[in-house]
């Protein structure tokens, strides 16, 4: 009995894509031909399309099912490769479904993450906060979020002043009203860093981790006028000149949002941000 490549497949349960791929690529041999140029399939071919089927939906890779199909030792330890990895996405799509759920139960926006949902408890829904919050917490690790939103959370009533003042500062505000700002603000980050520095992400001083730091200065001063952004550079040139601190993102600095804690960040002067945080 033979077989057209058609029947081939149908008695087999693939494509015919399928079988010319496996042609294509060595792994099921082309069979005899008629005079008319016909391919004539034997029950061999079917007997290995079976098995490669078999393989491939298995999961494993063509180059791995040619190996397999030479060799049962081969065969088992590609079993064993195999469960374990059939382990890790389990456990990650178990992840996402957990993270699915719960974004359902909260009828919130699939984008924000369950980690960015938390830093925007402390750091406030309004757009610019959610930004922060989605970059932020794609640079801090997991671990490390709950105990730096409860730093922001808990940082001074002074602080969140501060930053509610430089929050409402009109573009053409002169020096007069910015200089004293900066004083207090420096005053109050210096009281929350003595408190919570090492709940700040701590970065080594890589040209990456500068791009990252910068990227989310850039985030943070993104919607500030020329008077506010002057302000927080005034702020960082005074961290950059002081031998006490070397800033992570800049400082944190806090502003009451919808009866929350939003962030603006302190750039470290002219190059924001741009150093990891050390204790001194």
């Amino acid at each position: 009995m033979a077989w057209s490549t058609r029947q081939l497949a149908d008695l087999a349960g693939v494509t015919l894509r399928s079988i010319r791929h496996w042609h294509d690529i060595g792994l099921l041999p082309e069979p005899e031909r008629l005079a008319n140029g016909y391919k004539q399939y034997t029950a061999q071919h079917l007997v290995l399309a079976l098995r490669i089927n078999r393989l491939a939906g298995l999961g494993f890779l063509l180059d791995d099912v040619a190996r397999m199909l030479d060799s049962e030792e081969d065969g088992q330890k590609s079993l064993r490769g195999l469960r374990t990895e059939l382990d890790t996405r389990i456990a990650d799509l178990e992840r996402i479904r957990s993270e699915v759920d719960e974004l359902i139960s909260l009828g919130v926006s699939p984008d924000l993450s369950p980690e960015a949902l938390l830093a925007m408890e402390a750091l406030g829904n309004d757009p610019a906060s959610r930004n922060v919050a989605l970059f932020l917490t794609h640079l801090i690790p997991k671990e490390d979020t709950l105990t730096f939103v409860r730093a922001l959370k808990d940082a001074p009533e002074d602080l969140l002043h501060v930053n509610t003042a430089i929050q409402e500062l009109p573009a053409d505000a002169s020096e007069h009203e910015i200089v004293p700002l900066v004083d207090r603000a420096v005053a109050a980050i210096r009281v929350f860093l003595a408190a919570h520095g090492n709940a700040l992400p701590d970065f080594p001083d890589s040209a990456r981790d500068r791009t990252n730091t910068d990227a989310l200065t850039a985030l943070i001063t993104e919607h500030m006028n020329p008077a506010q952004r002057h302000t927080m550079r005034l702020i960082g040139e005074h961290f950059d000149r002081s031998p006490e601190w070397d800033i992570m993102f800049g400082a944190a600095t806090l502003s009451p949002a919808e009866g929350r804690c939003a962030p603006a960040t302190v750039p470290s002067g002219s190059d924001p941000g741009h150093r990891a945080r050390r204790r001194p």
